[in-house]
């Protein structure tokens, strides 16, 4: 089994879950809406508009995966 096979797996359910988790709020938020024209946003979305971006998610996820493999490799050469 190759070492990348865990991390890797690991990574890739949690993009997966908020992904989906994402998915079934905004098919919720359009399910709920009656009429043709948009519904006015929320102040939450307002104010943090980058953060409910699952691109922003993902690139977070991308980063802490790769910021842990740099501290393994890190501590296991001992430099």
């Amino acid at each position: 089994m190759d070492m990348w096979l865990i991390p890797a797996l690991i990574a890739g359910i949690i993009i997966t879950v908020i992904s989906f988790v994402s998915t079934l709020k905004i098919a919720k938020m359009t399910s709920k809406r009656k009429s043709e024209n948009d519904t006015p946003l929320s102040e939450t979305v307002e104010e943090y508009a980058t953060m409910l971006n699952p691109i922003v998610w993902v690139y977070a996820i991308f980063l802490l995966f790769l910021g842990i493999m740099i501290f393994y490799y890190w501590s296991k050469a001992g430099y």
